[in-house]
């Protein structure tokens, strides 16, 4: 009798190894598959990306080039060329060939516009070598008087630039307008700033890598009021008398503000931009990315100041 319960132990062990076993290999098995989902898939999202990188990049190339060839024939910047017109939405068919596009529907999107970087009430002007520029401070207090926003932040801002533009010495000499704020969110390190008031502020005022001046026939409402320190009625009139016929040159715009009744100073004007900020959407399917670059124009070319998501 005990060699016959022996041997039926022994099956149960069997048995119950064979389980564990078959378990054990089913857990392997199924780990491995999921390990290779897992791979395929960021295989699949790093190629997206990588699509999605180069139509971006491509839309960057051809903006680039209206710029460049609208610079060739024109002599000021206005809102009524070329590059003000945005690319809507485009639906872009057989941009990739491979076996997955081509058994599956893909939908493909790229939009995107140009905006002039110099419409804007550029806050570098702040402080030169070091030194608060306090006629540029004022128009700043305006700005922001105007968006109901505090309008000390203008000086809180312009002490900043200048202290930091003191420790930035190269060569003896200071560095003017470069060194220290290269992006708005960098003014969320200031006292009294925050991401409500740069919200408000991103469609009025930019950060460019050099001291320019304000494109008149692209400024908006706000920004022409401040500059010029004019009521917004005079504004309004300015903008309809540039819709009817551009400002040509700094001389057509004096003469023609003082048929307004308006004498205003033309030392921060200009008719003519050096930046552009460019804003590109590519959208594959449920993917999307969305960046935003500045673009420094010169006579021969262009070139990319910075590049980042929004």
């Amino acid at each position: 009798m005990k060699p016959v319960s022996s041997s039926k132990n022994q099956k149960g062990v069997a048995v119950v190894t064979v389980l564990l076993l078959t378990v054990l290999c089913l857990s392997i098995v199924t780990s491995l598959f999921w390990e290779q989902q897992v791979q395929v898939r960021s295989i699949e999202n790093q190629r997206l990306q990588l699509q999605q990188y180069w139509i971006l990049r491509g839309a960057l190339n051809w903006a680039k080039l209206i710029l460049i060839e609208d610079a060739k024939f024109s002599a000021t910047d206005d809102l009524t060329e070329p590059w003000n017109t945005p690319l809507m939405e485009t639906r872009l068919d057989e941009y990739a060939k491979d076996s997955k596009i081509q058994t599956n529907s893909v939908d493909a999107i790229l939009s995107g516009y140009i905006v002039d970087a110099q419409s804007k009430f550029n806050i570098i002007r702040l402080a030169t070598n070091g030194k608060i520029n306090s006629n540029n401070v004022e128009i700043f207090a305006r700005l922001l008087r105007d968006l109901d926003l505090p309008s000390h932040l203008s000086l809180v801002f312009g002490t900043a630039l200048a202290n930091q533009q003191k420790w930035s010495v190269h060569e003896d000499k200071l560095i003017s307008g470069t060194i220290g704020f290269s992006n708005l969110n960098d003014l969320l390190a200031l006292p009294g700033f925050n991401n409500k008031i740069l919200r408000l502020l991103e469609e009025h005022i930019i950060i460019l890598p050099r001291i320019t001046k304000t494109n008149i026939n692209t400024a908006s409402l706000s920004v022409i009021a401040a500059e010029l320190d004019i009521a917004y009625t005079d504004a309004r009139n300015l903008v309809a008398m540039r819709e009817n016929a551009i400002f040509l040159d700094t001389s057509d715009f004096v003469s023609r503000t003082l048929q307004l009744g308006l004498k205003v100073q033309s030392r921060n004007i200009t008719v003519k931009s050096d930046f552009f900020i460019i804003l590109g959407n590519v959208k594959i399917n449920k993917s999307l990315i969305q960046k935003k670059c500045l673009i420094e124009r010169t006579p021969e070319s262009a070139y990319l100041i910075w590049l980042k998501d929004v």
